[in-house]
């Protein structure tokens, strides 16, 4: 009867360990992880939550630095306009200069040239990101590279152009000098924008990169292997139904024992 007892006490603990051992296979299926408690893997589990951190800090990097893209984005294209402006007050200063213009033709042109002026300044005043004043000489920012970055005035003052008059052909003539070196001042301020924002996309590329490797090394440590942890289903099914049907025989055979001391 010691002997019976001891194989059914092993049953029993086959059937327990096959149970345990479908529950954690389960577990993983469902979830997806290798790792869902500690005791998985503790160490894997330090090492998953080590690159947990860093892959949600590069996350915060590459959002920050989409933003300053975005920032710049915004005041490369104000400043667009502002050159489409001095490009129009270019034409209207040459055409000026023309000595068979009447005062009345003047006057009309220049009526346009102080419109153009007022937009340039509207638009130096009200381009802004996040409340935050671009063009209005305000910008020095430092860049999550630890650069600063920063945008000079771009009002008619600040580019020289205030106090454009064409009434007369010498004036005209001033003019488009004025009109060109607030057009240098502008392309100027725009290239500087374009190197800076060409900068951040690379480091944004690298950044991205880092994040590839870092989440790919995440996953291979605490992922699971789907196919594995199927077989490990699959072998502790049978372990089960193998305990259960030892159960039945050993059932059986205590029954008729039972059934012969009976008789």
């Amino acid at each position: 009867m010691i002997g019976k007892t001891g194989n059914y006490s092993r049953t029993h603990s086959s059937l327990l360990k096959a149970d345990e051992s479908t529950s954690k296979t389960l577990n993983r299926i469902a979830s997806g992880k290798r790792i869902n408690r500690a005791s998985d893997d503790p160490a894997g589990l330090s090492m998953a939550m080590a690159l947990e951190s860093q892959n949600r800090g590069l996350f915060v990097q590459i959002a920050n630095r989409q933003d300053e893209i975005s920032l710049l984005q915004t005041a490369e294209g104000a400043l667009s306009s502002t050159g489409d402006m001095l490009q129009r007050m270019n034409e209207l200063s040459v055409q000026a200069a023309n000595s068979t213009l009447t005062d009345s033709d003047r006057e009309v042109i220049q009526l346009e040239i102080d419109q153009l002026r007022q937009q340039i300044d509207q638009t130096a005043a009200n381009t802004n990101y996040n409340t935050r004043n671009l063009l209005d000489g305000s910008l020095d920012i430092q860049l999550q590279n630890g650069e600063n970055f920063a945008i000079s005035a771009m009002n008619s003052a600040s580019l020289g152009v205030e106090s454009i008059d064409l009434r007369t052909t010498e004036s005209a003539g001033s003019a488009i000098g004025q009109v060109s070196q607030a057009i240098n001042q502008v392309t100027s301020q725009r290239s500087s924008i374009g190197a800076v924002q060409n900068g951040i996309s690379s480091e944004i590329n690298s950044l991205r990169s880092e994040l590839v490797n870092s989440t790919a090394a995440q996953s291979r440590i605490e992922d699971a292997d789907m196919a594995r942890e199927i077989i490990e289903l699959s072998k502790a099914e049978l372990q089960s139904k193998v305990a259960i049907k030892a159960f039945k025989m050993q059932d059986e055979t205590r029954t008729t024992v039972l059934g012969l001391l009976g008789d």
